[in-house]
């Protein structure tokens, strides 16, 4: 909790403290006012000659929508944790449902993943090249949430995911993929990370059907 000395208690302060105090939990509308109350006195803040009930109704319309429930005759629960992780897991399907990979090839339940931006792709085709910056990777687990948990947001375009390749040794074929790469001297050196190759969707897919005989 910040530092409240000499603060009045708002309805927003309010909202936070039902929060932090009464969240998760069925509780009486009466002992939420004075809890609240006796908290924000006993840490210093200023309580006022008044009735905090219209307090706590200002900051339950705050928090509409938020997992606050009236269960009735001045009963509430409050479920705002839940809300929230709720939200996040909503936000993140709804993102991933926008993820898709040009051509799956293989089997398996581990994954090499190719993808790429496409502004390096079309800056590579006005230099009259065929290749470009390409990000090969794998994991035992969803390509696609791989993928989703490197960019996140911090990127002003999603990437375009080109290849997923499905095997049972990832750790194995990534390997023998990017030495591949690197004997054709193919790795960008200056990229974060080392899986980062001048290279296109095509080579990598011919480099594993030659692996694969």
């Amino acid at each position: 909790m910040k530092d409240i000395q000499g603060l009045k208690l708002t309805p927003n302060e309010f909202k936070d403290l039902l929060i932090e105090l009464f969240d998760g939990k069925q509780f009486e509308r009466k002992n939420a006012v004075n809890t609240i109350c006796d908290y924000w006195k006993n840490n210093g803040g200023i309580i006022e000659d008044k009735d905090y009930a219209a307090v706590f109704k200002k900051a339950c319309s705050l928090l509409k929508d938020e997992g606050l429930k009236n269960k009735g005759y001045g009963v509430w629960t409050l479920a705002y944790s839940k809300k929230e992780i709720c939200k996040i897991e909503t936000t993140v399907d709804e993102v991933m449902e926008t993820y898709t990979a040009d051509k799956i090839i293989g089997e398996g339940d581990n994954s090499i993943y190719l993808y790429y931006y496409e502004s390096y792709k079309e800056l590579s085709h006005l230099q009259k090249s065929a290749y470009y910056a390409c990000k090969i990777g794998r994991t035992d687990r969803s390509p696609l949430q791989r993928i989703y948990s490197q960019i996140g947001t911090c990127f002003p375009e999603k990437p375009h995911v080109a290849l997923i390749i499905k095997c049972n040794n990832s750790v194995a074929l990534e390997a023998t993929i990017h030495n591949i790469l690197k004997l054709r001297k193919k790795q960008i050196k200056d990229s974060p990370g080392k899986e980062w190759f001048l290279t296109n969707p095509e080579e990598v897919e011919e480099i594993y059907r030659n692996i694969m005989g």
